[in-house]
């Protein structure tokens, strides 16, 4: 079990978790026209431009490494409203990185230059790099590393724990990061049929978020008098073998191992499951693959609890995913809207990677401040 003591985020809604979390829960969505690609209409005879949930005053301009790094620098900005980030001495950091599978496979059809390795690269030497030259710690992080896609984030949790448990850091923090509105990012969802336009009503609308937690041992939080936001008590994940291009059925086979192997683990089986908060994001094959993945569980009754989906408010974030809904869990615990003390977070790329982590509200009295 790990305590999470702090969160940040930034997304189309906001600039910080509290408002972004509070404008999803109001309904509230910016959608916008995108700069490309442009989308046939066949009723008007003409193109029109893709849309999306951008963050125009933080990424605009920047493509690439830069629009990432940006990305990051607002979500740190918003963890260290509450969090001390100064002295990381003692500290891992861990940043969860896009997948890039989408241009990958236009690079396999031979439709982009074959850079996915060089990005993987750049991404792997020199982000973290101008992360922190922009965050200006007075001690840097004892250990950082980055990783990629939806499973990115399990690797860091599994990394995470181990140091925490072996004493050789108080405190990780994991970033997941993402952009499916850079411009090249868009145009390979639209080539690959995946993109949601005037000729394709179940599809994906792109998005931009960073989102960050701060987890430490319970009994080292509790030592420090730490505000603990929320409690991770399981997790797990799996792969499929194939991708979503691969003309594979979506029959939930991963998903459903990740999410029984995260309840079995709990001392109650997950039966203050209350909500599940979901990667659906407009694509068919997404919602083919929960469907049959949740007849696969129907011993569990997952199909009675409520459901959120990330995308509904911030668009598709990918390797963000799993972290805004962590986000969206904690603040609704914070805010009292949640309604149960358990929640079911799950995830799933393009990549063919699941994972399924499971969150429980702390032993406190819900927040009435506009931070909490």
């Amino acid at each position: 079990m790990l305590a999470v003591t702090g969160v940040g985020m930034v997304s189309a809604l906001g600039n910080g978790v509290v408002d972004g979390c509070a404008a999803s829960r109001a309904g509230i969505v910016r959608i916008a026209p995108l700069d490309e690609p442009w989308l046939f209409d066949p009723d008007g005879g003409e193109g029109q431009p893709a849309r999306g949930h951008s963050i125009p005053w933080v990424t605009a301009g920047f493509t690439g490494l830069g629009r990432l790094a940006a990305l990051a620098e607002a979500g740190l900005r918003d963890l260290a409203r509450s969090v001390e980030l100064a002295d990381l001495s003692r500290c891992a950091l861990y940043v969860v990185a896009p997948s890039d599978i989408h241009r990958r496979l236009l690079e396999e059809q031979g439709l982009l230059p074959e850079e996915h390795e060089a990005r993987r690269e750049v991404y792997s030497t020199r982000l973290l790099p101008t992360l922190l030259k922009h965050l200006k710690p007075s001690f840097p992080p004892r250990f950082q590393r980055t990783l990629f896609g939806e499973a990115g984030l399990f690797e860091a949790l599994r990394d995470a724990t181990e140091r925490l448990r072996l004493g050789q850091v108080d405190r990780c923090i994991i970033g997941g990061l993402d952009s499916l509105v850079d411009p090249q990012v868009t145009w390979a969802l639209y080539r690959l049929g995946l993109l949601k336009g005037p000729e394709r009503p179940t599809g994906v609308l792109p998005g931009e978020a960073a989102a960050f937690v701060v987890l430490e041992l319970p009994t080292q939080a509790s030592r420090r008098r730490a505000r603990i936001e929320a409690r991770l008590e399981a997790y797990e994940a799996e792969a499929e073998p194939f991708h979503r291009r691969s003309r594979q059925a979506a029959v939930g086979q991963a998903l459903s191992r990740c999410i029984r192997a995260t309840l079995e683990a709990l001392p109650d089986q997950g039966k203050e499951t209350g909500l599940i908060i979901a990667a659906l994001n407009g694509d068919a094959y997404r919602a083919q693959d929960w469907g049959t993945a949740l007849v696969r569980l129907r011993d569990l009754n997952l199909g009675e609890s409520r459901q959120w989906s990330p995308a509904q408010s911030f668009g598709e974030v990918g390797a963000a995913t799993g972290l805004v809904g962590l986000c969206m869990a904690i603040r609704a615990f914070a805010r009292g809207y949640a309604t149960t003390r358990g929640v079911l977070v799950w995830t799933a790329g393009d990549d063919g990677s699941r994972g399924a982590l499971y969150v429980r509200a702390p032993d406190r009295q819900p927040d009435e401040d506009g931070r909490r």
